[in-house]
């Protein structure tokens, strides 16, 4: 006799199984996810300000990036008049209206440039918060950038 196949008993078995390692796993996932929202938004700040920091040398000229609370989004944006403020022309942006993971907050508002050196034309902090902390990107004199957890 060709018996293939599995028995309803090792089915029932295996969904069972399934179900307690799905039980086990999904609170751990939901904690996680929060804070892996929190660390993704405050990366790509960061990789932007590092963009910023790279075409400011690449174009000899000021980059800013100004950031807003009220809309939860940053501008990067070339600046050639170093005044901070976007306008149209002589600026032209690179990035706009980049927006963070979902319940992501940027907490402070603050403009950021870089100068055709490199270095930080402004400096400044931008803290990025969420139900599960918040982390700070920092920017000082020398261009350097920074992520901490607060």
């Amino acid at each position: 006799m060709n018996n293939k196949g599995f028995t309803l008993a090792e089915v029932l078995v295996t969904i069972g199984i399934l179900g307690i390692m799905a039980a086990i796993s999904i609170p751990s996932y939901i904690s996680w996810l929060p804070r892996h929202r929190l660390q993704t938004s405050a990366r790509q700040i960061y990789d932007d300000l590092n963009l910023a920091k790279m075409e400011a040398v690449r174009r000899n000229t000021n980059i800013c990036i100004t950031f807003s609370t009220a809309n939860n989004n940053y501008r990067v944006f070339v600046d050639p008049d170093s005044n901070g403020i976007y306008a149209s022309p002589p600026d032209t942006i690179l990035k706009d209206n980049v927006a963070l993971e979902n319940s992501v907050k940027i907490s402070n508002t603050t403009t950021i440039a870089f100068n055709n050196r490199g270095m930080a034309a402004s400096i400044g902090n931008v803290n990025v918060t969420n139900p599960t902390g918040t982390m700070r990107i920092s920017v000082i004199t020398t261009g350097n950038i920074s992520i901490s957890t607060l």
